[in-house]
């Protein structure tokens, strides 16, 4: 398929330049708690029971999966930027040659062909570029270490606590029933 349309050309552009990783992955947890929890919460083809503990267990991994996925790619971003200085050798406007600035610069970008037009304004483009891209990169490294370490405890723990709270509002929804 060929996208062709310049409207969603230009809106896709938009997004890439102007959401970050940690804000996409906010808005998908967004979607998915104002969705999922609802529909398991009133699949009538699962007793009471199951659909209470279901809709608190999926209320649970979104909440858990998105406040660590958001913190975990927010902070590899800002560990990359933080570790990736530079100097620029210039020749009048073009770049020549990039190199750290500190030793602690693991993470400074080499840009194996310089060419002619690049320039100080275009190279911080393709370093911001590198920023998020690398940080992102490194932060889907560390997702798999925190799934287990974070996710999963923090998941138990708010599932529990909301199998609690969908119960307790769950008796006071049939409290207020019967006495209508």
């Amino acid at each position: 398929m060929i996208v062709d349309n310049k409207f969603l050309i230009n809106a896709v552009e938009w997004a890439g330049k102007k959401i970050n990783s940690p804000q996409q992955r906010f808005i998908l947890g967004l979607s998915a708690i104002a969705i999922q929890p609802v529909i398991d919460f009133t699949n009538r083809n699962v007793d009471k029971d199951t659909r209470e503990v279901s809709a608190a267990r999926t209320s649970a991994k979104i909440i858990a999966g998105t406040s660590v996925g958001v913190f975990v790619r927010w902070a590899c971003i800002k560990a990359v930027k933080a570790f990736s200085g530079y100097k620029l050798e210039k020749d009048g406007e073009k770049i020549t040659g990039i190199s750290k600035k500190t030793p602690k610069d693991i993470f400074t970008p080499v840009l194996s062909t310089i060419t002619d037009d690049l320039t100080a304004e275009n190279f911080k483009h393709r370093y911001g570029n590198h920023v998020k891209n690398l940080g992102s990169i490194l932060a889907t490294l560390v997702m798999i270490g925190t799934n287990f370490l974070i996710d999963v405890p923090l998941t138990v723990y708010l599932t529990n606590t909301f199998t609690k709270f969908v119960k307790a509002f769950d008796i006071k929804a049939k409290e207020v029933k019967n006495e209508s």
